[in-house]
Formats: structure tokens, sequence, C-alpha cells
């Protein structure tokens, strides 16, 4: 029988321990049912019975995100890692378009600027008129 009493008040001591400093670092407005200084008491006093009580009737329970029914603010709810993130996802998403529809400009900017070198080659000069423009006031020019 000893054997399993030591253990035990090992277990009641830290769950004791565990309840005051839970009681003591927890927020005024998150306390239930009675003021924070009498939880105090009640965990000291009565050890292992008021510590049950303040895990299970004395603290309010809130969601993972905080806020809401705790009275507590509201904190948004961060994705564990990027690839859970489907803002971040969407964002890599659009910068990958935009990247590829830069490089496409770029390639077809380069195709035509090489086009025009090409044009400017073959004629030596771009578009040159020859001896028989017509002139601003419709004649042809007949030198």
């Amino acid at each position: 029988m000893p054997r399993f009493l030591i253990p035990l008040g090992i277990v009641a001591a830290g769950l004791i321990i565990y309840s005051l400093i839970e009681c003591l670092m927890t927020p005024r407005h998150q306390v239930r049912a009675m003021p924070k200084a009498v939880w105090i008491l009640i965990i000291v006093l009565v050890p292992l019975v008021g510590a049950l009580l303040w895990l299970f009737l004395g603290r309010r329970r809130g969601s993972v995100g905080g806020g809401g029914a705790t009275g507590g603010p509201a904190r948004p709810q961060r994705p564990q890692s990027p690839d859970d993130d489907a803002a971040f996802l969407r964002q890599l998403d659009v910068q990958r378009k935009q990247q590829s529809r830069q490089a496409e400009l770029d390639r077809r900017e380069a195709e035509l600027k090489a086009q025009e070198k090409r044009g400017t080659k073959d004629n030596g000069t771009p578009e040159s008129g020859g001896s028989n423009t017509p002139k601003p006031d419709g004649g042809a020019d007949q030198s």
C-alpha cells in the first residue's frame, strides 16, 4: 500500500501546485463562479478537492483561437506551416503567373528587336523611300 501512496502524493502535490500557479496567472475576467482570491484560498485550504474544482469549474474554457465567449481579445488562428496556409499558396500562384507573363513579354520583346535588326540589315535602311516618292502637294518627284 505505501508503494502507491508515495506516487499518488507526488501527483497530488503536482496537481495542487499546477492549479495554484494557473489560478494566479489567469486574468480576472476569465475566472468563473467566485473571485480569484477565494479560489486561491480553496486550493490551499482544501488541497486536492480545491485543485480539481479549480480545473473543472473555476476557469473559462475558451476556443483555441481565443476571444468570443472567453471575453478575451480575439486572436486569429495561424496555420502550422506555409503549406497549410491557403492565402500563402494563392500568393505563390499569383507570383508564378506574373513571372511567366514577364518572361513571355521579355521573350516577345527580344524577338521583335531581333526581327527589327534583320529588317534593317536586309534593306540597308529602314523603309527607305525611292525616287518616285510622292510629294506632299500630290505631284511625283521626277528628277
